[in-house]
C-alpha cells in the first residue's frame, strides 16, 4: 500500500537525483553556471516523474476496492438476527467464511448457525459449500441478487386475493 512515509522517501530520492543531475550538468556541460542552476526545478520535475513512473511499474497498481459497502449493509440491515449479524461478519471476511469459525466468533450455537445460514440461502444472499469437510458460506455477488419483488408490483392485492381465496376453499 502507498503511504505517506513511501511518498516522502521516494520525494527525498527524487529530490537528491535532482540536485546530483544538476551537479553534473554544471560540471560537465555548463562549468560557467552556478552550481543550483536555473535548471534545477526542471530536473526535479523530470526525476519525480521518472521515480513515481517507475515505483508504480515496478509495484503495480492496487486496484481500488469495487465492493459498494454500503449495498451490502442495506441489505444485512433488512435481516434478522442472527441472519444480521452472520452476513455482516461475512462481509467483513471478505465475502467467504467458514460457518463454524463465524458461529464461534459471534458466540452462537453451530445449529442455530447453520440453521441462519440456511435461511440466508434460501433468499439467494449466500451461497453454502462443502470445502475439506468444513461448511464455507460466500456472499452472492449483488449483482446476481435479485432486486425485482417477489409478488409483482401490488404485493398488497396479491396478500387479498390469497385471503380470499382462502376464504373461498378453506
Amino acid at each position: 500500500m502507498f503511504t505517506f512515509m513511501k511518498a516522502v522517501y521516494l520525494f527525498a530520492i527524487a529530490v537528491a537525483l535532482a540536485f546530483l543531475l544538476d551537479y553534473v550538468h554544471v560540471h560537465l556541460m555548463c562549468p560557467h553556471c552556478p552550481f543550483p542552476s536555473p535548471m534545477l526545478p526542471i530536473f526535479a520535475l523530470l526525476v519525480v516523474v521518472t521515480v513515481a513512473t517507475l515505483y508504480f511499474y515496478i509495484h503495480g497498481f492496487k486496484p481500488v476496492e469495487t465492493r459498494p459497502a454500503g449495498y451490502y449493509l442495506v441489505v444485512a440491515n433488512l435481516l434478522r438476527e442472527p441472519e444480521r449479524s452472520i452476513y455482516i461478519k461475512i462481509y467483513e471476511k471478505g465475502g467467504e467464511a467458514v460457518l463454524a469459525e463465524v458461529a464461534r466468533e459471534l458466540g452462537l450455537r453451530k445449529l442455530r448457525a447453520w440453521r441462519a445460514a440456511q435461511r440466508l440461502a434460501e433468499k439467494n444472499l449466500v451461497v453454502l459449500e462443502k470445502q475439506a469437510g468444513r461448511l464455507v458460506v460466500r456472499l452472492r455477488p449483488l449483482e446476481e441478487l435479485s432486486i425485482e419483488p417477489e409478488h409483482g408490483k401490488n404485493y398488497k392485492r396479491y396478500k387479498q386475493d390469497k385471503q380470499h381465496k382462502a376464504e373461498k376453499h378453506p
